[in-house]
This record gives structure tokens, sequence and C-alpha cells, in this order.
């Protein structure tokens, strides 16, 4: 029992061992991306680019599960590098993009620099002079923490854009401070060519032979092609045109082949290929999602019109309920004997409060409903009696507030409607307010309090009336 125990831990302790060597799903991931990208440089050492875009598009699959910045900053780069080399301008900016968002995460300036410096040799190749040197400024900010090399690239690419400006004299200060900063033959080779057309805009002709005698003559094709440019100008500018017409003609021989060579590279065709199968799938992607997104808002569209449909019926049922119920109750309480005003106005002004809400959150096709006017209009007439029996200011009623309380009060008292209202002795609105007054027997003083006018023309008025209708019957018909 014991040996079996044993030989359970023993075998427990060499399988904890063998997982805790193994690398991560990370870590191997890392692995395998630096081993692909190590083969890579080796093709690019053996000028075998077309093996190191596989090894290099090998690497770029594993960029979502890498965990280490700088390794994808380098696949990124270097493919970049290569697209440049082999003149795919545009698809060396779209990786040289996504190395400098990796050289940011990393957090090395130099590293941002040297992408930067990448970006604005493309541009420049491109023929977009402006935009390379807005990315030559934002290089120059991290002048101080490049390295020499880096230095002499800024430094180069500022003389040149000065040069296109016209400032002959700063351009020249930068391009000769370029050279001594250069720590390759191509790089010095590049700048010193650079100063040599700048001595020939300056009409300096010897000094731009003295320093093309002295230039590096092994270089990169750059070199090369720059070396021409800055003869052909010199050649020119002496009078030597055939001499100019030679070096322009080994100029486009050299381009052509530039161009050439990176026309019959499978580099191209490679990363082509590969994009565009990435883009297909995106494209697919993107119409599935676009087909989703559609379609949910299509569902929530018809979900919240069916909501609304439903929320607006409900409420206009629900409105008409309650205008139904209101009319009712306040024609029960208008023909009640022992209702009193207060008790009248109190209802009348909770019920219309109450559907004054209702109303509001309805759309406003549905606003317009007869029977609500019917309401607001029998309110009015409350709201007068009210006024009227509580001796507020009247002063200011009119022929409206004349027909609404005279409304009213058909439906609480007829016999004294029939008084005030009859069309063979029509009274202005002040008469019938004054006869409502007398029939609630309010004194002289609280009708001239209320109509703001003195005792003297209350008695006029209820002399002017004593005309028309029997004002005795309004109190007779108080007591009945």
């Amino acid at each position: 029992m014991k040996k079996t125990l044993f030989a359970c831990l023993a075998v427990a302790t060499l399988l904890f061992i063998a997982c805790s060597t193994q690398p991560s799903g990370h870590r191997a991931e890392d692995n395998l991306a630096r081993t692909l990208l190590d083969s890579a440089l080796l093709y690019i050492d053996r000028q075998d680019l077309q093996s190191a875009m596989l090894q290099l598009k090998k690497a770029e699959k594993l960029l979502p599960a890498l965990e280490n910045a700088k390794t994808k900053y380098q696949i990124c780069q270097y493919i970049g590098w290569i697209n440049e080399t082999s003149g795919a301008n545009e698809l060396a900016l779209h990786y040289q993009g996504l190395a400098l968002d990796y050289a940011r995460e990393y957090g090395k300036p130099e590293l941002v620099v040297d992408v930067l410096i990448n970006q604005a040799n493309t541009l420049y190749n491109m023929g977009l002079n402006d935009s390379a040197w807005s990315i030559t400024l934002e290089a120059a900010r991290f002048y101080e923490q490049a390295d020499r090399g880096q230095q002499s690239v800024i430094k180069r690419h500022g003389a040149y854009h000065e040069m296109l400006e016209g400032d002959l004299q700063k351009a020249e200060r930068h391009a000769y401070e370029a050279a001594m900063l250069a720590e390759d033959p191509s790089a010095e080779g590049n700048a010193l060519a650079l100063l040599c057309q700048i001595y020939i805009k300056q009409g300096r002709d010897h000094d731009a032979q003295m320093l093309m005698g002295v230039m590096p003559q092994k270089g990169d094709a750059t070199l090369r092609y720059n070396q021409l440019l800055a003869q052909s100008d010199m050649l020119e500018r002496q009078g030597d045109f055939r001499g100019a017409l030679m070096a322009e003609r080994q100029m486009r021989q050299l381009d052509d082949s530039l161009n050439a060579q990176a026309r019959h590279l499978d580099i191209v065709k490679i990363q082509n290929q590969f994009d565009r199968e990435t883009l297909q799938r995106e494209k697919a992607e993107q119409r599935l999602w676009f087909s989703l997104v559609v379609s949910a808002l299509l569902l929530a569209i018809l979900a919240l019109t069916a909501w609304f449909n439903h929320r607006t019926r409900s409420l206009y049922k629900r409105f008409k309920q309650r205008i139904g119920e209101t009319k009712q109750l306040l024609s029960d309480q208008l023909s009640d004997r022992n209702a009193t005003i207060d008790q009248l106005k109190h209802t009348i002004d909770e019920r219309m409060n109450e559907l004054a809400q209702l109303q509001q959150r309805l759309p406003s096709p549905y606003r317009n409903e007869a029977l609500y006017s019917q309401l607001a209009e029998t309110k009015q007439g409350v709201d007068v009696l009210y006024s009227i029996v509580s001796g507020e200011n009247i002063s200011q009623m009119g022929k409206q507030e004349q027909r609404a309380v005279t409304d009213v009060l058909w439906q609480m008292d007829q016999q004294l409607a029939e008084i005030i209202d009859n069309p063979e002795n029509p009274l202005t609105p002040k008469e019938t307010f004054f006869c409502i007054m007398e029939h609630c027997g309010m004194s002289d003083r609280e009708k001239a309090d209320a109509f703001c006018s003195s005792e003297q023309a209350v008695r006029s008025t209820k002399s002017r009336l004593g005309k028309k209708l029997d004002i005795d019957a309004l109190r007779a018909n108080k007591e009945k």
C-alpha cells in the first residue's frame, strides 16, 4: 500500500515538474514568433526577401496572441520595410502604422523614431513631401532620445525640406550635420549628395565638384541615385548638357531596374494575396455584422412601434374612460342640491388635472377629444361661479365667462338659469353676475368689491336690471 502511495506521489511530482517546465500558451506563441522573426532576419541578410516575407507572414498570424510588444513591433516593421523596398508603398504605410502603435506600447522612443523615419521615407518615395515633413517633425520631438543614425536622417530630411523651401543657408548647415552624424557609408553619401545639390543651387559649383570627389562610392541604390541626381544638376549648370543627359539616363535605368525588380518579385504577390484574403474575410464579417445590426434595428423599431401603439391605445382608452367617469360625476354633483360650490370646484379641479396629464402623454391627433372640450367649458363655468360666490375680482370677466357660468347654472339651478338666460330680455355679463350675487344673498358692499366699483354703481346696476326682470324673484328662488 505504501509503495503504491509513493509511486503515485512520484508520478504526480514528475507531471507537475513537466507541466511547470512547459511554456504557457502565450509564451509558446511568443517563442514561435521570435523564431520566425530570427529566420526572416537571416533571409534578409542573404537578400532573399521573398523567403523573409513568407516567414514574417507566418509570424503575423500570431500577432493577436502575442504578449511581447517589441516582437509585434519588429514583425510589422520588417514587413513594412520589405514592402517599401519592393515598391508597395501603400502596404508599407499600413504596416508602419501598426509598428508605430506597438512601438508606443513598448515605450522605447528610439523604436518610435525608427518607424517615423521609415514612414517619412515612404511618403517621400510617393512624392508626398508635405506629409513626409509632418512625420519628420514628429520624429524630431524625440531627437535627444534618438541614436546618431536616426539623428542623421532627421537632419537630412530637415535639410531637404529647407532646400525645397528656398532656405539654402539653413539647409546647408543641416545637411552638413547629417553627414557628420552618419554611421554608415550610405547615410553619409546620401547626406553629402544632398549637400552637393544645395551647393549647386547656391552657385558654388567648385565646392559641389570637390564634394563629389570625396563622396563614398559604395552604398545602396538610393545613394547611387542621389549621386547621379547631383551630378546631373552640376553638369547641366556647367552647360554640359550631353553629360547631364547621360546621368539622367543612368538614373532612369536605375529607377527602371528597381521598379522592374519590385514587379517581378513574388513579395508583392504574396502580400497582396494575403491582404486580399484578409480583406475578403473582413468584408464578409462586416456584411454579417451589418446584417445583424440592421435586423436588430428593424426588430427594435418594430417592437418600439408596437409598444408605442399599444401604449397609445391604452392611454387613449383610459383617457376616454376617465372623461366619461368625470362627466357622470360632475353631472351627479351639479344636480345635487346639497353639493356646495367648494366641493364641486375641488372635484372638477382634481379630475381635470388628471385628464390634462393623460392628455399630455397622448400624441397630438388623440388630444382633440370633443368630450374633453365640453368638460373644459364646464370647468370654466364652475371656476367663474366659484369666483362670484367667493367675492373674488370679476371686473375683467366678459361674455365668454357669462356663457360658461350660464351653462353650468342650467345644470345646477334651472329656475335661476331661466331668469338670467331669457332671450327676450338678454343681460350683459355684469348683470348676469349681479343676478347670481343677488341670488346668493351677497350685500351691495360685497358686490362693489367684486366689481371693483362703488356701492352707488352697484345700485345703479340694480336699478337698470329691475326694468328687465323681477329682482325679488331671485331671492325668492333662493328661498325655495
